[in-house]
C-alpha cells in the first residue's frame, strides 16, 4: 500500500517566493539525502524532511510531486558528487593520459566508505518494488551515462579499440563497477579490494584501449610515423 507521504496532497499546498526556488530545491535535497541516510526510504517521512530544511510539508511538494521524486533527485546529487573525481580524470585524461583514470577509481575503491553508498543501495531496492522510483532513478542515471559517455569518448584510446566503438557501454562498466564497489562495502568487504588497485585498474583500461600517452592517439590514428 503506497505510503501516505509518496504523493503531493492538495490540502498541504502553500505559495512560495519563486525568486528562492534554486536555494529552497538545494535544501530539501540535502535534508532529504540526510534523512534518507539516516532512516532509510521506508522509514522517512515528508514531514521529516521538510522540517529538517527549515520548510513545511506545502513547500517541498511544491517542488516534488513525490517521495520517489525527491530520492531520485537526491541520488542524482550525490551520485554527482561520487562520479566527480571519475569526471573530472577522465577530462585530464585528454592530456594526461589514463593513468588520471585509474588513480581516481583506485581512491574510490580504498575508500571505507563514500557518503552516497546508503542511499544509491536504497534506491536500488525500491526500484525493484515502486515502478515510479524506477522511472526517476532510472533517469537520473541515465543522465550520468550520458555525462560519463561524452567524456569517455574524448579520451586517447587506441583507434578501433573496445573504448574507441563503445564509449557508451565504457560508461555503463564503470558506473556498474563503481556500484558494485559500493555494496561490497556495506556487505563489509572492503578488505577484499585488490593491493594495488591503481595497477589493476591501469591494465584493465589499456586492455580496453586506453593510452596511457595521448599524442599516441594522434599517431596511430594517421597510421604510425613515416
Amino acid at each position: 500500500m503506497p505510503n501516505a507521504d509518496d504523493h503531493r496532497r492538495s490540502d498541504d499546498r502553500t505559495t512560495i517566493d519563486l525568486r528562492a526556488d534554486s536555494d529552497t530545491r538545494d535544501r530539501l535535497v540535502q535534508a532529504a539525502a540526510d534523512v534518507f541516510r539516516e532512516k532509510g526510504y521506508t522509514g522517512s517521512r515528508v514531514q521529516e524532511i521538510a522540517r529538517r530544511a527549515g520548510f513545511t510539508s506545502g513547500a517541498l511538494y511544491a517542488h516534488f510531486d513525490s517521495r520517489a521524486e525527491l530520492l531520485a533527485e537526491a541520488i542524482a546529487v550525490e551520485n554527482s558528487r561520487m562520479f566527480e573525481l571519475v569526471s573530472d580524470a577522465l577530462g585530464r585524461s585528454i592530456v594526461d593520459g589514463s593513468g588520471a583514470i585509474a588513480s581516481s577509481i583506485a581512491d574510490f575503491v580504498k575508500a571505507e566508505t563514500a557518503p552516497t553508498d546508503q542511499l544509491m543501495l536504497d534506491g536500488f531496492a525500491i526500484c525493484t518494488r515502486e515502478p515510479e522510483a524506477q522511472v526517476r532513478i532510472g533517469e537520473s542515471l541515465n543522465h550520468l551515462l550520458d555525462q560519463l559517455e561524452e567524456k569517455i569518448g574524448r579520451m586517447a584510446v587506441e583507434p578501433g579499440s573496445l573504448m574507441d566503438d563503445d564509449p557508451g557501454g565504457m560508461a555503463y562498466l564503470m558506473v556498474s563497477f563503481m556500484c558494485g564497489v559500493a555494496a561490497l562495502r556495506a556487505a563489509g568487504l572492503s578488505d577484499r579490494a585488490p593491493h594495488d588497485a591503481e595497477n589493476v585498474l591501469a591494465m584493465f583500461l589499456h586492455g580496453l584501449g586506453a593510452l596511457d600517452d595521448p599524442a599516441a592517439a594522434t599517431t596511430a590514428a594517421e597510421g604510425g610515423p613515416g
